[in-house]
């Protein structure tokens, strides 16, 4: 992390300089270790978005030090999972989608979703999922990065080019080509499922959020990607 004069100013948590205050537009951040509970996950955006679980069997369970650990059981009824409320991406608007975790496993898992055509999800230590009612994206990244069980690491993300939709993959900053293009409109609302009901994430989520629109810049996501990794003493790749 920047020290003394250069240390990094935030805004809910994430850098910004004089111009790159998020706002509105960081849609959702649920932050290691600020207040996060097995009922609770604050949200630390300027929207106040909190993710809850209110049913003792699917609420995750606080890790010392900070973040959720989610827990796939393969069954609605005990497997971990929240809400928040749904906000809306529009089409050829651009976003950066962050997530800190820690997989237990990389069998399939959801880590943001709405609907069962609307998710975030890996798929397998090599593809990851960006799925919009308009199309399935399975996205393999293999010949630049893997997910591995076990270890954390800052994945991310980001469609841009307005209409083009084109869609790019970091692991610790180091970039996968797009190898998708979809500009299609989603909505977001739930966290460490897909739609409640099946894909259940299994492992800890560090931190998550989910910027959109004009702050959605090349810009911004390298900074959020140094601040990541400064923070959770990951080595940033690229």
């Amino acid at each position: 992390m920047h020290t003394g004069r250069h240390r990094i100013k935030t805004h809910g948590g994430i850098p910004h300089g004089s111009t790159c205050n998020f706002g509105s537009d960081l849609h959702i951040y649920y932050q290691f270790n600020t207040g996060e509970s097995a009922s609770a996950w604050p949200d630390s955006s300027a929207n106040g978005n909190n993710a809850s679980q209110s049913t003792a069997d699917n609420q995750p369970t606080a890790v010392a030090g900070g973040g959720l650990d989610f827990e796939d059981t393969d069954n609605a009824s005990t497997a971990s999972m929240m809400d928040f409320t749904s906000f809306t991406v529009d089409d050829d608007l651009d976003f950066i989608s962050f997530v800190v975790w820690k997989p237990e496993t990389t069998a399939t898992g959801a880590y943001l979703s709405d609907g069962t055509n609307e998710v975030f999800q890996l798929t397998s230590g090599s593809i990851s999922l960006f799925k919009t009612p308009s199309a399935t994206n399975s996205m393999n990244h293999s010949s630049t990065f893997s997910i591995v069980a076990g270890e954390k690491s800052v994945f991310m993300i980001w469609r841009t080019d307005g209409s083009t939709g084109q869609v790019y993959l970091y692991k610790n900053g180091l970039v996968h080509d797009p190898s998708i293009r979809d500009e299609a409109t989603f909505d977001l609302q739930n966290l460490g499922s897909k739609n409640d009901s099946s894909k259940w994430f299994d492992g800890i989520i560090y931190d998550v959020g989910f910027v959109s629109g004009e702050k959605a810049t090349a810009k911004n996501r390298d900074m959020i990607t140094d601040y990541l990794c400064s923070k959770h003493g990951i080595e940033r790749l690229a």
